[in-house]
């Protein structure tokens, strides 16, 4: 079995932008790109998995099914799709805490209307390796992880990113047939994939700060469905979009930081209080204003 390594690099241009993610195999020769770059990244973290699957997950334009930028998810998402296979995320890059938060690890099924049909097609009969991924790790990759895992805490992951795919098993008939679901079938939907984080991120905090910390998740996804709905229908153009997309971002962890106690609050998105991340990568934004 092959080794695929999660990836990142931060926009130098860019200093409240997170971290571009993006996957590649143990010996190099084979990169997805996950809507960004796909060199000049160090390593996050590393597992062993079946790299041909990987490569049938991120599609031939290596996006993973992530159809709609800023809708479905960001690079993030679409590398953790890939890592699939591995068992691994991009957890530890800068700003995932937040696209997790507003994406899931896997992000989000469709966009508004039944626009941007993303399912997560994990290929489970595909196994082995392709070629170009057989042989030893890549030199200057020989290293161990930067952010190992101890044994619980990886059991810990590993149940809490079940629970998720879980759900998108159960959502999957929901997202293939708009006419089956209705608005707050989609909100539960995606809150409970929040609500899973924050019990792994926070452990058990109690109804009450759940509740509050569900309201700020609903809150958001409302008004984001606003704005995918006015960009969808063509009355809201790129550059408007990811204006207003990196405000509501902003406003939700402005939110989350007023709910939350510091610890909490680093423990939630990984930044500490007072700071905050926009999502929307101008250089993708251009290129996808152009394609």
């Amino acid at each position: 079995m092959g080794i695929l390594i999660a990836m990142r690099y931060p926009a130098k241009l860019f200093a409240n932008l997170a971290d571009h993610t993006y996957a590649m195999c143990g010996t190099g020769a084979k990169r997805w790109s996950c809507w960004g770059g796909k060199t000049g990244g160090t390593e996050l973290r590393r597992g062993t998995g079946s790299t041909a699957r990987a490569d049938a997950i991120a599609q031939p334009d290596e996006k993973a099914n992530i159809k709609c930028y800023l809708i479905n998810g960001v690079c993030h998402q679409a590398a953790n799709r890939i890592l699939f296979p591995a068992g691994i995320t991009v957890a530890g890059a800068r700003g995932y805490g937040v696209s997790e938060s507003l994406f899931g690890p896997y992000g989000r099924p469709s966009g508004p209307f039944g626009t941007c049909p993303s399912p997560f097609n994990q290929y489970p009969a595909i196994t082995g390796d392709l070629p170009q991924c057989e042989g030893p790790v890549t030199a200057g990759m020989r290293r161990a992880s930067p952010n190992p895992l101890s044994s619980p805490e990886r059991r810990r992951e590993k149940a809490y990113l079940s629970r998720v795919l879980a759900s998108h098993g159960k959502a999957a008939k929901m997202f293939t047939a708009s006419s089956e679901h209705t608005a707050p079938q989609v909100e539960e939907f995606h809150l409970e994939i929040f609500r899973y984080k924050i019990n792994y991120n926070l452990g058990h905090v109690g109804h009450t700060l759940t509740k509050r910390l569900s309201d700020i998740r609903l809150s958001t996804e409302r008004s984001r469905t606003q704005i995918e709905r006015a960009f969808s229908s063509n009355e809201m153009k790129w550059a408007e979009f990811a204006r207003e997309f990196d405000r509501e971002t902003v406003s939700f962890q402005n939110a989350l930081a007023g709910a939350l106690k510091a610890d909490h609050y680093t423990s939630l998105t990984g930044l500490k209080r007072g700071e905050t991340i926009t999502l929307a990568d101008p250089k993708i934004i251009r290129r996808a204003m152009n394609s």
